[in-house]
């Protein structure tokens, strides 16, 4: 772990750690209850769907805007302002629920706030990219970094339903509606603690170290989109997203079907188990003795390696007869998802010009969301068939032998031979 202690003593280094986590929390907290609140007090899941679904697709969709914003104006002014949005689309959301307010007025909220969300991952990942520059003092601490990073992200949606359950758990000692008012009160927890804690990391050593290039290269167009490698990690990302998407769907049927008591509780554990797999292998990554890898050939080849053995576990998934199992090989196969997210933020780094590097972050933003939200789309209807949790699972192996193939494709491009290439504007 000495490398991560030398991470650790990196100027501004505890705060994008520290205050990263609170800044993020807040969005695995509401994943969850927002389901909750809105089905409590709607009455079915189809309305909670669909507010949920059009913030998350808000989010995607506005995240390169935002991403062009902070590479533009700088995190330390843009992301406060996005927060301070995101906090009162949040509140104004909040109330319409409670109030029962038609599932339009909903969807417009939900948009709003959705549109608003801080791009705190992105703006991190920037700052690391910067600490552990390749001309700087600390380019061996870039894998490192980024590992921590991806653990993190990870982390964040394990604690995040945890603490929607304690809300609710301490709302049922003291009314007679403990998930309205437990998830009510979660969403609360969520939008105070993005506020604060984003504007309390853009104050910080390393959010204010970084310095827009605006004056020698804006970006205008589609910016990093001109860029056929990128393009090509765009595609790697949109398999192993859509992957993500429909994996809880068919754990969720498996656990069902599976003849377990309590299935819901099984899947929840069984998905927190992977959630876990996954922090553990990007903890483990970033403490292991690699060379420095800042070229794109380098890395592609550890994202094929990385990517095969996530398509082999999700083969792996098909042969579980039972939830213990599959909870074996869930761990097994989410020790490689961190790994991958970190060579793929790293790929970022060495393929794009720094000028556009936290735009270039935000379009994997957008990206994952709608993959996801369009694996777990396909998923559901395919796991109500006969064939059930096993054609779901081979879903999943589909997905991920599309992100093999694109990376193969990646490390064969002529576009991915140098390192940092430059983009007309």
């Amino acid at each position: 772990m000495r490398k991560y202690a030398a991470l650790w003593r990196l100027p501004g280094a505890p705060m994008l750690i520290v205050g990263g986590t609170a800044a993020r929390i807040g969005h695995g907290v509401t994943i969850v209850a927002w389901l909750l609140l809105i089905r409590e007090v709607n009455g079915d899941y189809a309305t909670a769907g669909l507010v949920t679904g059009a913030v998350s697709l808000a989010t995607a969709f506005a995240a390169p805007v935002a991403g062009r914003l902070v590479d533009r104006f700088s995190a330390a002014r843009v992301l406060p302002l996005y927060a301070i949005g995101y906090a009162l689309g949040h509140a104004a959301l909040l109330g319409a629920v409670l109030s029962e307010s038609s599932l339009w007025v909903l969807l417009v909220l939900a948009v709003f706030t959705g549109a608003l969300f801080p791009p705190m991952s992105p703006a991190l990942r920037s700052a690391w990219t910067h600490a552990t520059r390749p001309d700087g003092p600390n380019p061996t601490l870039r894998t490192t970094a980024m590992a921590a990073e991806s653990a993190v992200f990870e982390l964040v949606f394990v604690l995040g339903p945890l603490i929607t359950s304690l809300f609710i758990i301490l709302a049922d000692h003291s009314t007679t509606q403990p998930t309205m008012y437990g998830a009510g009160a979660a969403i609360a927890f969520a939008t105070i603690t993005t506020l604060v804690g984003t504007v309390v990391v853009c104050r910080g050593r390393a959010i204010q170290a970084l310095r827009s290039e605006a004056a020698s290269a804006r970006t205008m167009g589609v910016g990093p989109l001109r860029m056929p490698a990128f393009v090509l990690l765009l595609t790697v990302t949109a398999g192993v997203a859509f992957s993500f998407g429909a994996s809880p769907v068919a754990i969720a049927a498996f656990a069902q079907s599976s003849g377990d008591v309590a299935g819901g509780v099984t899947a929840g554990v069984l998905i927190a188990v992977w959630s876990v797999g996954s922090a553990a292998g990007g903890i483990l990554y970033g403490a292991l003795p690699l060379r420095p890898a800042d070229t794109s050939q380098t890395l592609t080849k550890r994202l094929i390696v990385l990517l095969l053995g996530l398509t082999v576990g999700y083969a792996a998934w098909i042969a579980a007869d039972n939830s213990v199992q599959l909870a074996v090989v869930l761990m097994l196969t989410g020790a490689v998802i961190a790994p991958a997210v970190t060579v793929l933020a790293e790929l970022v780094d060495v393929t794009v010009p720094a000028s556009m590097i936290t735009e270039s972050y935000t379009w994997f933003t957008c990206i994952n969301m709608s993959c996801a939200a369009g694996g777990a789309a396909i998923a559901g209807p395919i796991v109500d068939s006969p064939g059930g949790p096993a054609l779901g699972f081979w879903l999943c192996v589909a997905a991920g032998g599309v992100a093999v193939v694109a990376a193969v494709v990646a490390a064969t491009a002529t576009a991915l031979d140098g390192v940092k290439t430059t983009v007309p504007s």
